[in-house]
């Protein structure tokens, strides 16, 4: 488990707007795993972030589940391997007020586990 990675994605998670900081650690977090690394504004754009999911777990499942009410819309979001059966080696679950902000700790949740 790459501790560091999942206490990134527990920390935006928690927070309602991500800092300059928290955008720049995420950035560096998947930027040797995508073909172009994100910006930080990206960060805000639910495609942008599916396409970062993509890219770096081509071919999971994403189940996605919240309220749509601002400005906490409380999110979640799973990413597996497999939808078919219950048994992947690792799964990434994230929460948060909006939608890219779940999916982005799901990411890295995923990532984090993965070594």
């Amino acid at each position: 488990m790459n501790e560091p990675l999942a206490g990134l994605a527990h920390e935006i998670e928690s927070a309602f707007e991500l800092s300059d900081s928290l955008a720049e650690r995420a950035r560096d977090a998947v930027a040797g795993k995508v073909s172009a690394p994100p910006e930080a504004a990206d960060f805000e754009s639910t495609d942008k972030i599916l396409r970062l999911v993509q890219e770096c777990l081509p071919g999971w499942s994403i189940h996605i589940r919240g309220t749509a009410t601002n400005p906490n819309g409380h999110w979640h979001c799973s990413l597996r391997k497999s939808e078919v059966r219950d048994n992947d080696a690792f799964v990434g679950i994230g929460r948060g007020p909006s939608l890219p902000h779940a999916l982005l700790a799901a990411l890295l949740g995923a990532l984090a586990q993965s070594g």
